[in-house]
């Protein structure tokens, strides 16, 4: 969708734009969904770097597929933290149907050189977890993915529930968030069989679905009012501009996105700078309204007690609420701030990966 993108991959030069920020963290954590992190040709120099540098704690969500031999010495050598792993089938031919890569050899492979690797160097880390989304289309795959599991000596498995959103899985109902009654048996001989192989699963007793398989009335009143948050003052989120250069989306929220910066104009290897951004009003509103009456519209959103059936059961009816509580949030904001402008920082009005501009761009391409 994207075929004239800019690359937006951090490099060692960039690293220095960054180094405040860097400097400070305590875990950096790198995830796909634009792009699989291990891609990035300069990421080895970098993880070196930071691990020599600062001992950063370092995590990375991966499919494995590109994990190679020579990442799996430098992630023994410097002492890797943790790699969780894309995993939701354990055959040959359900790993093909169900993932973008579809060889499961390879990525096998992959990750028993890393344990022999780790065996030899008498290390424990990188430590490795498999994450497995629950499904009707894998459910019979579980005891193929927690025997791997055990033959790799992998860490422990995370048994998620699908998860609701934009791929190819959401037409065919494959939640079972339609049929909770059999999830719950499904999870419960999930739980046997890795307990009789001795094998960790998190969470350590099964998250049954309440018991309630028609989709929810939306209320928006309807949210856990004592649940507090503590992400907007321990997190920062980057995700890359797939239109724009030398550009990244950022807040201290992964349900919205809150400014765009660019990296060349706003650098963060500046204190001044990157206090700019860490304190900038619209993340100060957002912390002053997550947890303290009236909750903005996107924490309300958020702490909706109908929020993840309603993902799983309709994704369109959970977009556009997702997406006006963006806007909403925005509107609320605007009301009440005025900021100075700060060059290289853009504070958005709306959804950058909304359902709608998805729709649009799905319907540009397709007419080319």
């Amino acid at each position: 969708m994207y075929p004239n993108r800019p690359c937006n991959a951090i490099d060692m030069n960039d690293v220095n734009n960054f180094e405040s920020f860097l400097s400070t963290a305590k875990n950096l954590e790198l995830y796909g969904g634009s792009a699989e992190p291990l891609l990035n040709p300069d990421l080895k120099k970098i993880l070196a770097y930071l691990k020599s540098k600062y001992g950063t704690r370092m995590m990375v969500n991966t499919n494995a597929s590109v994990l190679t031999k020579e990442y799996a010495d430098l992630f023994v050598k410097y002492g890797f933290d943790y790699i969780l792993v894309s995993y939701h089938a354990g055959t040959k031919d359900k790993y093909h149907e169900l993932s973008t890569t579809g060889d499961i050899d390879n990525v096998n492979n992959n990750l028993q050189y890393l344990a022999e690797r780790k065996l030899e160097a008498g290390k424990k880390k990188p430590f490795i977890e498999f994450n497995f989304a629950l499904q009707k289309e894998n459910a019979t795959e579980a005891t193929a993915v927690i025997d791997t599991a055990k033959r790799l000596n992998v860490s422990a498995v995370l048994i998620n529930k699908y998860y609701g959103g934009r791929n190819k899985l959401q037409d065919k109902m494959v939640s079972y968030d339609y049929d909770t009654k059999q999830g719950n048996e499904e999870l419960d001989k999930i739980y046997q069989y890795a307990d009789k192989l001795g094998v960790h699963l998190k969470p350590t007793t099964p998250s049954h679905w309440a018991e309630k398989n028609e989709k929810p009335d939306w209320n928006n009143e309807n949210y856990k009012k004592n649940s507090t948050c503590p992400f907007p003052w321990l997190n920062l989120f980057f995700d890359p501009v797939l239109d724009e250069k030398d550009s990244f989306y950022v807040s201290v929220c992964n349900r919205i996105v809150l400014c765009k910066i660019n990296y060349r104009k706003l650098k963060l290897s500046k204190r001044a700078d990157f206090m700019t951004l860490w304190n900038h009003p619209v993340f100060q509103y957002l912390r002053s309204t997550v947890n303290k009456e009236p909750l903005n519209p996107i924490c309300k959103y958020c702490k909706n007690c109908d929020r993840e059936k309603m993902r799983n059961t309709d994704a369109n009816e959970y977009a556009k609420i997702r997406d006006n509580a963006v806007k909403s949030f925005f509107a609320e904001y605007r009301r009440n701030h005025s900021p100075a402008p700060v060059d290289g920082l853009e504070i958005l009005d709306d959804n950058p990966f909304s359902d709608e501009k998805y729709l649009d761009k799905l319907n540009s391409q397709t007419t080319l």
